[in-house]
């Protein structure tokens, strides 16, 4: 999945530099730098090196905010099927919890792609579809690889008794 996502971003932004260039010749406005926020399950399965003791489904949806030009939205939507993904429109939705933070996964010249820590985004999934996730959840916890984990998921009104 990461190295499909890196050829999504990649080429998406090779888009928007033409565009861009497009745009230089005919005096219309730039597209400007895009930030992409990866979030949910993806978030955590192109991180399988943080997650290593978790069973993650794979799944074909890009759980993404895009801060981006309706340019950039709508063709990172229609690159997305040629790799075998879909834009889930509901990202909007995703909770992302007190304390989360983002690291860079792609810095491209006209995107830049971050992703949601693991812990945040098993927060947010114990937290808005606790039924969903309960195994996740549970061998999270038992991984011991996320201290903060238990802590943070009661601070976020989760119901702790679900996993335990």
């Amino acid at each position: 999945m990461k190295d499909k996502l890196v050829e999504v971003f990649t080429k998406l932004n090779k888009q928007v530099e033409n565009e861009n260039k497009r745009r230089r010749l005919s005096g219309a406005r730039f597209i400007p730098h895009a930030r992409i926020e990866i979030l949910g399950q993806t978030s955590l399965l192109i991180q399988p090196e943080l997650t290593v003791k978790l069973t993650l489904a794979q799944t074909g949806d890009l759980d993404a905010q895009l801060l981006a030009d309706h340019f950039v939205k709508k063709n990172l939507k229609e690159i997305l099927p040629d790799y075998g993904f879909i834009y889930d429109e509901d990202s909007y939705l995703i909770f992302i919890p007190e304390g989360s933070h983002f690291s860079t996964f792609l810095n491209l010249t006209m995107i830049e792609v971050v992703v949601i820590d693991p812990e945040s985004a098993l927060v947010s999934k114990a937290v808005k579809a606790p039924e969903k996730n309960i195994q996740l959840i549970r061998q999270a916890i038992a991984s011991e690889e996320y201290p903060n984990l238990i802590s943070r998921i009661v601070a976020a009104g989760g119901e702790l008794r679900k996993f335990i």
